[in-house]
């Protein structure tokens, strides 16, 4: 099953990902990358926005995806504005010309979303071209409309097709009427939001928790294929125990201690229902079920 969770965190970094679970009648499980079975759930990873152009606007979009714990990236071609003054939290800082992007600069990022708002019109075609060639759930670009119209047309030159340019966020932003850097930065951030939380069942897993899953050789993976009620895990919830080391959670409480217990005792891949009620054998009166998968790590 391990070479599951090693094609898992590939496939997770170019976008989202359906994981759908068998149950066959001889009691084995199985897990593939269909969206069909009688549990399917849609994975993707956490946003990282991408800043082409490090001025005031980006500056201030940075400061509030840190409060919305999103990981953060600044692309400038000015070394005097690519500073851990203007970019102190921890950002990661790529000096490029923009006309020569690294190739590989999306390709290496999970769930990027693009902003683009450089200090030069051709800048942002250039970084247009590059974002419309690599899978992205977000494209987004400021400007007028005659701008972006000229970058539009710069873009079609340079071989991108309407319809990956009807999919750019153009004028950037929600609009709120907005005039300061800060006040755009929030019309940009209610934007990104309302992208990646249109679909309200899409799982969002964290990048470091699978990438541990996929080196580990013996653990036990524990996810919640399905959780009505009042669950403290919602679906999707992962927890990797491998010997004393327990990485992610379930949903705390009485449930996680009683996954663990059941991780260290499977020897095979199977399914096991948890009610949260008084009738239950946690102790639990919240109320609700829960049907948590116990897959193996091994190959």
């Amino acid at each position: 099953m391990r070479r599951f969770f090693e094609e898992l965190e590939e496939r997770l970094r170019t976008g989202q990902v359906f994981v759908a679970t068998h149950v066959m009648q001889d009691g084995f499980v199985s897990q593939d990358f269909m969206d069909g079975g009688e549990y399917v759930s849609r994975m993707t990873y956490p946003v990282h926005l991408v800043l082409f152009g490090g001025g005031h606007i980006a500056q201030a979009l940075s400061r509030l995806a840190r409060m919305c714990n999103m990981a953060v990236t600044v692309i400038e071609d000015r070394r005097e504005i690519l500073t851990r003054e203007n970019f102190p939290h921890g950002e990661e800082l790529i000096y490029s010309p923009f006309d020569r992007l690294p190739e590989d600069l999306l390709t290496s990022i999970a769930n990027p979303y693009c902003c683009i708002f450089t200090h030069g019109h051709g800048h942002d075609g250039e970084c247009l071209v590059h974002c419309c060639s690599h899978p992205c759930e977000y494209i987004g670009m400021i400007g007028s409309r005659r701008k972006i119209e000229g970058c539009f047309e710069y873009a079609r030159h340079h071989g991108i097709g309407d319809d990956a340019l009807s999919r750019v966020h153009s004028p950037i932003g929600l609009a709120i009427n907005a005039v300061t850097p800060a006040e755009i930065a929030v019309s940009i951030m209610a934007e990104v939001i309302s992208v990646y939380r249109s679909e309200r069942h899409v799982v969002v897993l964290d990048p470091e928790l699978v990438r541990q899953i996929a080196s580990s050789h013996d653990g036990i993976v524990c996810r919640i294929l399905r959780a009505d009620g009042s669950s403290p895990g919602k679906e999707g919830a992962m927890m990797l125990v491998d010997g004393d080391r327990i990485l992610g959670t379930v949903g705390g409480g009485a449930l996680e201690a009683k996954a663990i217990e059941e991780a260290r005792a499977t020897t095979r891949d199977h399914i096991v229902e948890y009610r949260l009620d008084d009738t239950g054998n946690l102790g639990m009166t919240c109320g609700g079920d829960v049907t948590m998968l116990f897959s193996t790590c091994r190959a």
